[in-house]
């Protein structure tokens, strides 16, 4: 009797949500596969294969933080009561972030089907949160907090192979997520792989646990722009020490720096307590996660063929991260 192992881990990402399944072959059959996909399926099955039941509904909730390099950064001023709109400005080389830091949080659900049996592809669908604190040490200390909210939505696959009771997963996806005050949808390419083992539990040989570790890509769309309150950017009661140190910074910069402040800068912290400034910041920045590469474990409970539950995190890298989930399949 042969005995050949794949396990399919499907995997998210904002953020990295993935499942997985099993297929042992046993003793060859004569039976007749009763599923319309995979395609192949009938084949595989007679060698012996006991596929997946090849559609499934994926719940999760997802968390992750990591810190974020602002490579460039330009302002513009909108409704601030001095007249004229003020256009986006650069001042990446006046404005010096000493930490950006984001955490992000998703619960989505997530379509599958097992198109061909070493195959899957999938949907996301969901309901993402994060939160963004942002330290500014030049040309004044500064630390602001910014909540979003939007929705998520994507596509991904997933391919698998193994030997024994040990397999190897590759996966990638592409999520789009609509930001909350953002004017486009911020995209998410991310690629992983995992190796693993996979252990049968109890005597009916119905269930099993399987335990991976892997590494987690994540590349971000750097482009950002969208718009902030200016009330949200300074918190209440730091606005005197906001002042002081911008006005000391001035004063000892050259006038080339004093030219470009003028343009945007001075404009907002002059009406900082200005009761009549209702205005917004519009903003454009280029930023990428501080380190795209983070190493991953994690483990599934298959309780049949129907039920699977998962975890996984981000453990080693500077993006740490949790993943639950749960999973139901069905045949078509």
């Amino acid at each position: 009797m042969k005995k050949l192992l794949y396990i399919v881990i499907l995997l998210m990402s904002t953020q990295g949500i993935a499942q997985n399944n099993m297929f042992i072959i046993n003793d060859t059959t004569n039976n007749k596969y009763p599923y319309i996909f995979p395609f192949l399926g009938q084949q595989v099955y007679e060698k012996g294969f006991d596929l997946p039941l090849p559609v499934g509904i994926m719940v999760n909730y997802f968390m992750a933080e990591q810190d974020v390099d602002i490579t460039e950064i330009a302002i513009g001023l909108n409704d601030i009561g001095i007249g004229n709109d003020i256009p986006l400005t650069d001042i990446t080389r006046i404005i010096d972030f000493e930490k950006v830091t984001s955490t992000a949080y998703s619960i989505n659900v997530r379509p599958d089907l097992w198109i061909l049996p070493f195959l899957n592809i999938y949907g996301v669908f969901g309901k993402s949160w994060s939160k963004n604190i942002v330290k500014i040490s030049y040309p004044f200390e500064l630390e602001t907090v910014a909540d979003l909210d939007g929705e998520s939505y994507g596509f991904g696959f997933t391919g698998a192979s193994g030997i024994g009771n040990y397999f190897m997963v590759l996966d990638g996806n592409m999520v789009w997520t609509n930001m909350k005050n953002f004017t486009k949808p911020v995209i998410s390419k991310v690629f992983s792989s995992r190796i693993g083992r996979t252990f049968k539990v109890g005597k009916s040989g119905k269930s099993s646990i399987a335990l991976w570790a892997g590494a987690m890509k994540i590349k971000i769309d750097g482009n950002t722009e969208g718009y902030i309150s200016i009330k949200e950017i300074i918190p209440e009661g730091s606005t005197d020490k906001v002042v002081n140190q911008y006005k000391n910074w001035y004063d000892s910069v050259d006038p080339f720096k004093q030219k470009l402040a003028d343009k945007i800068i001075t404009p907002i912290v002059e009406n900082i307590n200005n009761p009549n400034n209702n205005g917004t910041i519009h903003y454009k920045a280029d930023k990428e996660p501080h380190q795209e590469w983070n190493m991953i474990i994690g483990g599934q409970y298959e309780i049949n063929k129907e039920w699977q539950v998962r975890t996984e995190a981000g453990i080693i890298g500077n993006r740490k991260s949790f993943l639950l989930s749960g999973n139901y399949r069905f045949g078509l």
